[in-house]
């Protein structure tokens, strides 16, 4: 008779709270296009929580657990900032247990790395005669196998906060918000075991794979986009159909869009509209975009052209089921490509 394991059932229940967190933030995203740091932290502490439960019930030692608890004080800068000595010494007890945090997970990495890091290079194909191989007890081999595996799916998960840090450093993910959500998908989705995947997995973490479907979804706006402008009877110019719309003065107010539409001055002294393909990287409030759409009024325009903010928590929601349903597109990739 086919059971479930106690910790594929946690690891389904983090799933569900992922969803119903993510389904929160993306809802706020779209509507106020800001995501309180409160959010990710009550989330957060449940998903972490269970996340723990779980390694305990697949066998995991306690330098494994702080190593895991340390990469998610990593993960956790980018909502409670970093320790200052300074309050450290005025009696902070929050930098003092985020000081800690820190010290138990250097702890539990060196630890973690003595305990298991040659039975893990043995799995990668890089060590040829690891202490496992002088294991006698069946019972004792698989549970040195286990944490072998673990330690190198904690190391996947650190190198995805490293990858997601990198990339908000470099303004890749341009909101907070994104960058945030994503390490809360990396941490309530270490590993592909245990959350039911139907299609295929790999050794790529399953947040790689839920940022891949999220850029899938993206790559249909275009398509959208042309679709919406060739019904309302705009097909052209070509360079503008496929990202922008053209809209009436009225209805550009009160909504999340940039405008591309401006008035510059020439060199001979005159005003001319023009048109960018691409915004300014400056933030626009309601009176600078009504005075936008003042000046264009005044050089007898009713139109211009925006381009809509899409929220990228609304296709980070998505892809969550589909990595779920179909697993790592990657691996589809390369077995249409024949590798």
């Amino acid at each position: 008779m086919w059971t479930v394991a106690p910790s594929d059932l946690v690891g389904l229940l983090r799933l569900a709270i992922l969803l119903l967190c993510m389904g929160g933030a993306a809802a706020m995203d779209h509507w106020t296009r800001r995501v309180p740091n409160d959010w990710w932290i009550r989330w957060g502490v449940a998903i972490v929580f269970l996340l723990c439960i779980e390694m305990m019930l697949l066998g995991a030692d306690w330098p494994l657990i702080f190593l895991g608890l340390g990469i998610v004080s990593w993960a956790s800068i980018s909502v409670i900032g970093t320790p200052s000595i300074t309050d450290m010494k005025n009696g902070s007890y929050l930098d003092w247990g985020v000081f800690s945090w820190y010290l138990l997970g250097l702890v539990g990495m060196g630890c973690s790395l003595i305990l298991h890091g040659e039975n893990a290079l043995w799995v990668l194909g890089l060590h040829s005669n690891p202490p496992l191989f002088s294991i006698k007890d069946a019972a004792q081999l698989e549970l040195a196998m286990i944490h072998a595996y673990l330690l190198l799916d904690l190391f996947c998960l650190a190198i995805s906060i490293g990858f997601v840090e990198l990339s908000w450093r470099m303004r890749l993910l341009h909101g907070g918000a994104d960058a945030k959500a994503l390490m809360i998908v990396a941490i309530a989705l270490p590993w592909w075991s245990g959350i039911g995947v139907l299609g295929a997995s790999s050794m790529i973490p399953p947040m790689v794979s839920v940022l891949v479907w999220s850029a899938a979804g993206f790559l249909l706006l275009p398509i959208r986009t042309i679709v919406t402008n060739f019904s309302n009877g705009v097909k052209s110019p070509i360079n503008m159909i496929w990202h922008s719309e053209k809209w009436s003065f009225d209805k550009i107010i009160g909504k999340q869009v940039w405008i591309l539409s401006e008035v510059i001055e020439c060199t001979d002294g005159t005003r001319q509209v023009s048109v960018r393909m691409r915004p300014r990287r400056i933030k626009e409030n309601t009176e600078t975009i009504a005075a936008k759409i003042e000046e264009l009024a005044q050089m007898g325009e009713t139109e211009a052209w925006i381009t809509k903010k899409h929220p990228f928590l609304i296709y980070v929601l998505p892809s969550i089921p589909l990595a779920v349903i179909f697993g790592d597109p990657l691996v589809w990739i390369l077995s249409i490509l024949g590798y």
